[in-house]
C-alpha cells in the first residue's frame, strides 16, 4: 500500500497541536531539526518506519489513531470544518446530521485529534437550528471545558473556543486567563493563522454577548472597552460596526441614554446601505435584541 504522506503530515501536526507541544520542543527532544518536522507536516518526507514509530511514541498516539493514513485517506479538518460552517450558515440540519454521523463512525476507526471538537460543533449548531437554547448551551460549555485548563491556547483551540464564547459564563471566561487581564491575553491572539481576523471577530463579539448575559454592567463595559480598543483594518466593516455599537452601549450605560439610542439607530441606518439585505436583517435583529438587554441593565435615570 502506498502511504499518503500529506495525510500522515496533517495527522502528526494535528496531534502535536492538540497535545500543546511546541515544534521547537519536539525537535529538541527527538534530536531532529525544526525544518525536518516542518517538511513532515507538509508531507514532503519519506520517513523510515523506525522514525515514524519513534515520533508516534513520543506523541503517545494509540494504534487506532493512525489507521486510515494510507492512500485514500479523506479526512481533513479544513474541509470538514468548511462543510460544517456552511451547513450551519444555510440551516441545513440534514447535512449537519450526516457530517456528525460520519465523523462519529470514522472516529472509531481512524481517530484524529480534532474530530471530537467537530462532532460537538455539529451538536451545538443542530441545537441552535432547532431553537434548543439549553441544549446548545450545555454542549457549548462541554466543548469549552476541553480547553479551559490549558495555560496557552493553540490557533486551533482558539478557533474552536471562539464559536462558543457567547454561551460560557463571563466569570468562567475570566478564569481562563490565569491571572492575566483580558486585554493582555487577547494581544497574544493577533497572529493566529490565515483566518485570525474572522476568529478574533467571533471571539470578541461572543465575549460581549457573555458579558451581557452576566447581568453585570461592569462586565459589559469591560467587554465593550476591549472591542473598542482592538485595532482592525478599515476593510473590516463588520467588526468596525461593533466598535461603533460599543460606543453607543457605553454611552447608554454611563452617559446620555437618548443620545445613545440615536447613535445606535444611526449606525444601523448607515450599514444597511452596504450589507446584503438578508445578512443585514439577521444582524439588525441580533443588535436590536442585544440592545433590549442593555436597556434592562442600565441604571434608572
Amino acid at each position: 500500500m502506498a502511504v499518503d504522506y500529506e495525510a500522515v503530515g496533517r495527522y502528526i501536526e494535528d496531534l502535536r497541536l492538540a497535545k500543546h507541544i511546541p515544534r521547537q520542543r519536539l525537535a529538541d527532544d527527538l534530536g531532529w531539526s525544526q525544518k525536518t518536522l516542518q517538511r513532515i507536516a507538509q508531507g514532503q518526507v519519506d520517513m523510515k518506519l523506525s522514525q515514524f514509530i519513534h515520533l508516534l511514541s513520543y506523541l503517545t498516539a494509540e494504534p487506532e489513531e493512525v489507521q486510515g493514513l494510507v492512500e485514500g485517506h479523506t479526512w481533513s479538518f479544513d474541509q470538514v470544518d468548511g462543510h460544517i460552517i456552511n451547513a450551519g450558515a444555510t440551516g441545513d440540519t440534514q447535512q449537519l446530521e450526516s457530517i456528525q454521523a460520519e465523523l462519529t463512525a470514522a472516529a472509531k476507526d481512524e481517530y484524529l485529534p480534532w474530530m471530537k471538537s467537530e462532532i460537538m460543533t455539529c451538536e451545538i449548531m443542530l441545537c441552535e437550528l432547532r431553537s434548543d437554547s439549553d441544549g446548545a448551551r450545555q454542549a457549548a460549555n462541554r466543548l469549552f471545558r476541553q480547553f479551559a485548563n490549558y495555560e496557552q491556547w493553540t490557533a486551533f483551540d482558539f478557533r474552536v473556543v471562539s464559536r462558543v464564547v457567547s454561551y460560557v459564563p463571563y466569570a468562567e471566561l475570566q478564569g481562563t486567563f490565569k491571572g492575566h487581564s483580558l486585554n493582555t491575553r487577547a494581544l497574544g491572539w493577533t497572529n493566529l493563522d490565515d483566518q485570525s481576523d474572522a476568529v478574533l471577530d467571533s471571539f470578541y463579539i461572543g465575549l460581549l454577548d457573555s458579558a451581557v448575559d452576566s447581568g453585570e454592567v461592569h462586565n459589559v463595559l469591560e467587554a465593550s472597552d476591549l472591542i473598542r480598543k482592538r485595532v482592525v483594518l478599515w476593510s473590516n466593516y463588520y467588526f468596525r460596526m461593533y466598535k461603533r455599537l460599543c460606543e453607543a452601549i457605553e454611552e447608554y450605560l454611563t452617559g446620555d441614554q437618548k443620545r445613545a439610542v440615536q447613535m445606535k439607530d444611526d449606525l444601523l441606518a448607515s450599514v444597511s446601505g452596504f450589507i446584503p439585505e438578508g445578512i443585514f436583517r439577521r444582524d439588525h435583529d441580533g443588535i436590536e435584541q442585544l440592545w433590549r438587554s442593555i436597556q434592562q441593565l442600565a441604571p434608572a435615570k
